[in-house]
């Protein structure tokens, strides 16, 4: 019987070549989006979840009681603490994300830029990485000790198993040899390294420059380690996050007043599998944003219902044409049971048809796919029974789900009607002009998204650069005043300056600043150079700048106080400590500390002076709001190099600059990027969900012009009598195909006035999740309305000029 109804669906199929052509184009494209959607939203949800005992490691971490937000870092010591404390954890291990370079020892010359991570002994007694030369056990037991991933490996020494007890040199100098090679990382992975893992206790490294200093208060030592604990199987996690919240208390207690230590700062575990969504949230250690995913999940659910919706209208609108097949069947006996099976046979073959069509689609954009998210995700997923499992399971459901109605409205036709020619399902016209509604209220919903999110993601690149005109080139590593004055001597540098970073994109250091009589307020702060400020075109609100030429601007080089300190605030500073007003806040005293040299020294706590207040620019992503900060100059600090150039010779000024770097910097390589590029860098969250939404939109707009031209070409046949009739009557071909027009455009406007508050609600929800946004204004609701109707006219205007141009004498012929 099976083979019965299949043969049957078969032959229709091949009888209408169009409207099957249609309706699996649709559903392929569909299926294939939605199988992309379902690889991303499993990626996204699977971080670190492919390491063993993945589910009892937690990351400690550090932040500050008042924002009530944990940092991903803490300070050394908190790892050793953890190990005298808690013997309920089976290991713990430190990493330190450093930057160098590595040199091949016999080919000095091969040299390139890394990522290194310090990392403790017990680096594979909490992470089981799969070994592919070498062994782990011990392998960074000497301060020698290199482990490289597979790629690093193959980039120095061509194959993993050659690069066993070779030798790099760390900056060039330091020789390090390699004991054991990794597997790559996968790109769900979220521990902090890329490449290479080094011995920590190498007597060279950052992390052993930061065991030198011990801790004496929290916040006087920097928090550059990510520390993982591994819980022993069968321990509660719950317990061990109540007692660290006296940790600091028992090991480094505040001297400030008669507050502790714990109620200034912060530790808090959080799971490892959670670290990639995570809120941040102190309170909430285990909470997730799934915002973007359910998001991405959405929409592709969306695109498979707008697919299905077209294999519904289609399906509905030309039974029509075989509704006396339907009468002859029903005549002879056939049951309305059997039509039922026949016509859900058909939706399934379809489905089947457009599911394979589709995970061929997925398969050949998925490479794209992966580089456009500089991701690695693959089909490997679909190899779990419970996943393949469920996928069957939901395209049975999409099949029975969409082939319902259909199968429902053709098997019901009356012989008696459809044999003497009357019309059958007369009420199915009205569904598919519903049907029609909600597809195209989609596609405007995802226009208005895409439209939103693109203006947002600009305003984050303008706001970032609106303060300098001329190109800024940024170049790490360390940076001093011969540097600074060769690369002012360069052809095409107008100005440089130095500092331990660059605010727009982000304050990485935090420390209580006070005023007398008042509670202490996290200041994040950033040692900056002279024409620094000048440099970015930051404005000032009141008091002045740093000035060389009054030469008390400099800390102090040996960390002996003797003066208070000058300080530059931001407006928001200001704020925060209390005062009324920028003007008010010149010239006050407050207390500060922070940090003085690099890797492990500390200023103690010690009056400052505010000389001046800076109007507020965005720092860091326009997802978090301004902070307040705080500039000071401390050459010891100074890690980055801006320099301004003119636009009208930067070729000759890069050269000159890669020369300059070469000669004063060492044989280290040289790192720059232009400043545009690192504040376009730092949206390219934004810039991959702008760009998903414009792919997603345009994957809507083609499934709803191919349900268009399928509709369009049903009523060139359904209404070609009533044309010739028309005609006949005087009708012009402009008014009739005005006529036909209005058809297909008046679902699209009703359509509006469904998606316009539901994008409304669903983009101001969205964008609540960024401190600086941008206002929805009417005419993107306008403009995606606009879009759409343009684009249904187009789709059906051949076929209606078409149908409106017949021949009376043949129209009226026709049937």
């Amino acid at each position: 019987m099976l083979r019965h109804y299949v043969a049957i669906a078969l032959r229709n199929i091949a009888r209408s070549k169009l409207y099957a052509t249609i309706s699996v184009t649709g559903l392929a494209i569909g299926f294939g989006a939605a199988a992309l959607v379902g690889l991303y939203v499993h990626d996204e949800l699977t971080y670190d979840r492919w390491l063993p005992s993945h589910e009892r490691i937690y990351m400690v971490t550090a932040g500050l009681a008042t924002g009530g937000q944990l940092s991903g870092t803490a300070p050394s010591d908190v790892g050793h603490w953890l190990v005298s404390d808690y013997p309920q954890l089976e290991a713990v291990t430190r990493f330190f994300l450093d930057g160098g370079f590595m040199a091949d020892a016999d080919n000095p010359d091969r040299k390139f830029n890394e990522v290194i991570t310090w990392a403790d002994r017990s680096t594979f007694d909490v992470f089981k990485f799969p070994v592919l030369a070498g062994a782990l056990e011990g392998a960074l037991d000497k301060p020698d000790s290199l482990v490289l991933t597979r790629g690093t490996a193959r980039k120095y020494f061509g194959t993993e198993t050659a690069a066993v007890g070779k030798t790099l040199l760390y900056n060039g100098t330091q020789p390090m040899v390699v004991t054991a090679v990794i597997a790559n990382l996968p790109s769900n992975a979220n521990l902090g390294f890329i490449g290479i893992l080094a011995a920590a206790h190498a007597p060279f490294s950052q992390a052993a420059q930061q065991e030198l200093a011990p801790i004496s208060v929290f916040g006087g030592k920097l928090w550059n380690s990510r520390t993982f604990v591994l819980l022993r199987a069968g321990v509660a996690v719950a317990p061990f996050r109540e007692s660290l919240a006296t940790l600091i208390d028992r090991h480094a207690p505040m001297n400030a007043g008669t507050r502790k230590a714990s109620e200034i700062w912060l530790l808090g575990a959080r799971p490892l599998s959670a670290l990639h969504l995570s809120t941040g949230a102190a309170a909430t250690p285990d909470g997730q944003s799934y915002g973007a995913v359910y998001t991405v999940a959405a929409i592709g659910l969306l695109i498979l219902l707008t697919a299905s919706i077209n294999f519904v209208n289609i399906l509905t609108a030309v039974g029509v044409r075989r509704a006396l097949e339907v009468g002859v069947r029903k005549a002879l006996g056939a049951q309305r049971r059997d039509l039922f099976t026949q016509f859900m046979s058909e939706s399934f073959l379809y489905v089947a048809i457009g599911a394979v069509v589709g995970f061929g689609i997925a398969a050949l954009a998925l490479r794209p796919l992966n580089t456009f998210l500089n991701r690695r995700i693959d089909f490997s997923m679909f190899l779990d029974w419970r996943v393949a499992a469920a996928s069957v399971a939901f395209l049975a459901a999409t099949a029975l789900l969409a082939g319902v109605y259909p199968a429902v409205v053709l098997s019901s036709f009356r012989p008696a009607t459809v044999t003497k020619g009357g019309r059958a399902g007369g009420g199915q016209a009205f569904v598919r002009q519903a049907l029609v509604v909600l597809q195209f209220s989609i596609l405007i919903a995802l226009l208005i998204s895409t439209a939103v999110t693109y203006r947002q993601m600009r305003l984050g690149v303008r706001e970032g650069l609106r303060m300098t005109t001329d190109p800024v080139v940024i170049m790490n590593g360390e940076c001093n005043d011969a540097l600074k004055g060769a690369m002012l001597r360069a052809p095409g540098v107008r100005e440089a300056a130095c500092s331990m970073g660059v605010p727009q994109l982000g304050m990485g250091f935090i420390s209580p600043m006070q005023r007398r009589d008042r509670e202490a307020v996290g200041m994040g702060y950033l040692p900056v150079d002279y024409g620094f400020f000048e440099l970015y075109g930051l404005e000032l609100a009141a008091g002045r700048l740093f000035a060389p030429e009054l030469g008390t601007d400099a800390s102090p080089p040996d960390n002996v106080w003797n003066r208070p300190e000058s300080v530059v605030v931001n407006e928001t500073g200001v704020r925060a400590l209390g005062f009324g007003s920028a003007e008010e806040a010149v010239g006050q005293t407050v207390s500060f500390m922070h940090m003085f040299r690099q890797p492990a020294t500390f200023a103690p706590r010690h009056d400052a002076t505010i000389i001046g207040v800076l109007r507020d620019f965005q720092m860091g992503p326009l997802r978090d709001a301004i902070t307040p900060a705080a500039f000071y100059v401390d050459p010891g600090n100074f890690r980055v190099l801006s320099l301004k150039l003119d636009g009208r010779a930067t070729p000759e000024a890069l050269d000159a600059i890669d020369r300059i770097w070469s000669e004063y910097a060492g044989p280290a390589p040289a790192r720059r990027i232009f400043y545009d590029r690192s504040v376009q860098n730092m949206y390219l969250d934004l810039q991959r969900q702008t760009t998903l939404f414009t792919v997603f939109a345009g994957i809507a707009v083609l499934i709803a012009v191919l349900g268009l031209v399928g509709l369009a070409a049903h009523a060139a046949v359904s209404r070609t009598r009533e044309i010739g009739i028309r005609k006949t009557l005087g009708g012009g071909r402009w008014a009739i195909t005005r006529l036909l027009l209005w058809q297909f455009a008046r679902p699209v406007l009703i359509a509006n006035v469904i998606a316009w508050p539901v994008g409304f609600w669903a983009m101001s929800s969205w964008l609540s999740g960024f401190a600086t946004r941008v206002e929805l204004v009417w005419w993107v609701f306008v403009g995606a309305g606009a879009v759409t109707l343009v684009v249904a006219v187009a789709a059906v205007l051949v076929h209606t000029w078409g149908m409106a141009g017949t021949r009376p004498v043949a129209a009226l012929r026709y049937e």
